[in-house]
């Protein structure tokens, strides 16, 4: 599943990969534009195509910064909520009783390997009732992104659904089925149904 953190880091991943584009474009390396790389084989761009390319890409990564821009948030912080067991306390703004839960599950190796083997939002899932303060700020932090994920993906399914032709439609059946995480067996339904045939 997606988190906030996964999200951020993909996001200064891209910002990245695009300062790093602008860096080769303006010693003349087309290498990542590979349909680009084929057409250079044949001509030679002029020092006037290179600085385009480079204002391209620096307008597309401020407009990227315009919508994602880059958070204040410590590095440490954003570590010690996606993995309880660095040992840095003190670092977050935390209650003592936070502070004390958190320390506890770092302490405890029983949840390290479940950590190692699982999810950090399954672990917290799992040690809610016996650290319910702690859990919950964590999971909190981490799931903003993908419930607002859930609420696009039931935008999508009725638009999807409900299209000129079928105005009329009442979505509630239809948009229940599309968004259940339930695997339908079209088989066995279809074949409870007789086939209406021409008379």
């Amino acid at each position: 599943m997606a988190t906030v953190f996964k999200s951020a880091d993909k996001f200064a991943a891209f910002k990245a990969k695009l300062e790093l584009r602008g860096r080769r474009v303006n010693i003349g390396i087309f290498d990542m534009f590979q349909t680009f790389t084929e057409i250079l084989k044949e001509t030679e761009p002029g020092p006037s195509f290179s600085q385009l390319v480079h204002d391209q890409l620096a307008q597309l990564s401020e407009e990227f910064e315009h919508y994602f821009p880059t958070t204040e948030d410590s590095p440490t912080g954003k570590e010690r909520i996606c993995d309880p067991f660095v040992n840095k306390p003190g670092e977050l703004t935390l209650s003592v009783l936070e502070e004390d839960q958190l320390l506890e599950i770092a302490n405890d190796n029983g949840l390290k390997s479940m950590f190692e083997t699982t999810s950090s939002l399954h672990m917290l899932c799992k040690v809610k009732a016996e650290y319910p303060e702690v859990a919950t700020k964590a999971l909190k932090s981490q799931l903003p992104f993908p419930t607002s994920y859930l609420c696009e993906a039931g935008f999508s399914s009725v638009t999807a659904t409900k299209t000129r032709l079928r105005s009329r439609l009442d979505v509630s059946k239809p948009l229940r089925v599309s968004l259940s995480p339930i695997t339908l067996r079209w088989d066995n339904l279809v074949a409870g149904k007789q086939a209406q045939g021409f008379h």
